[in-house]
């Protein structure tokens, strides 16, 4: 009904806003109102027997249909329940919601009017996935913080758990991640190098990777994939309690 309606009354529009000098495309346009106008009373039509052959009982308890009349007050009560289903919630969500309006403002946070059928209406922020990491409204915020919690020694897990709990968030992800932390940490060069950052890293019984890759003649990405890979056992390697870098037990 309301597509038809709309149509008939945009084809009307059209036909009022047409030079009547131009009898040629009148003709047309009036033409085509009067089709819409048909359209409009086969469907009025349609409807009326359609909702004459209904069956009037609804199904409804004496309780819930006393709920339903006095829904705004029942509402919350009915919904939290476990009497309606999942659809039947949406189709309910639809009978009270007139329109939803969408306007995308800066990257990664959409605006929306939810307009309820009494007229009155509510203002929700959405969260919407970005491309990219620097697309994120508040990512110089995001860097500043991982390199606090990076300072205090934290790990990348730990230090993804914390920003989550903040209330901030990846790309596409709703949480931070361990891999978007060690990224951001890689890309701003804080590294833990043990031999240059961490003078007290000397642990007895322990090297550290950058000594034993001195030792071996070899260079630190070789040992770190050799940990990676487990072929330097796990039993073997610890995390430094301050600093959580490698420490590989130093034995022949």
């Amino acid at each position: 009904m309301q597509r038809a309606e709309y149509e008939a009354h945009l084809a009307r529009r059209r036909y009022e806003a047409v030079d009547l000098d131009n009898r040629l495309v009148a003709a047309e346009l009036e033409r085509r109102w009067e089709e819409k106008l048909c359209q409009l009373y086969e469907t009025q039509e349609a409807r009326t027997h359609f909702l004459a052959a209904q069956d009037t009982s609804d199904g409804l308890s004496a309780e819930m249909r006393e709920q339903f009349l006095h829904l705004s007050e029942t509402l919350p009560s009915l919904w939290h329940g476990d009497r309606l289903t999942n659809a039947q919630k949406k189709e309910l969500l639809r009978c009270l919601i007139s329109h939803v309006i969408v306007k995308r403002g800066e990257p990664g946070r959409v605006a929306l009017k939810i307009v309820w059928v009494s007229g009155h209406y509510s203002i929700r922020e959405a969260w919407q996935p970005t491309r990219w990491l620097r697309d994120l409204p508040n990512y110089d915020e995001l860097v500043e913080r991982i390199e606090e919690l990076w300072r205090e020694g934290l790990t990348d897990t730990q230090i993804a758990a914390q920003l989550t709990g903040e209330g901030f968030r990846s790309a596409h992800s709703k949480m931070v991640t361990p891999a978007t932390v060690g990224k951001l940490r890689l890309k701003y060069g804080w590294r833990c190098l043990p031999s240059r950052c961490c003078p007290d890293l000397e642990m007895e019984g322990y090297v550290t990777v950058a000594q034993l890759a001195a030792r071996l003649g070899t260079y630190r990405q070789w040992i770190y994939k050799q940990i990676h890979s487990e072929w330097i056992d796990h039993g073997d390697v610890i995390r430094h309690p301050k600093y959580n870098a490698f420490l590989i037990r130093d034995d022949p």
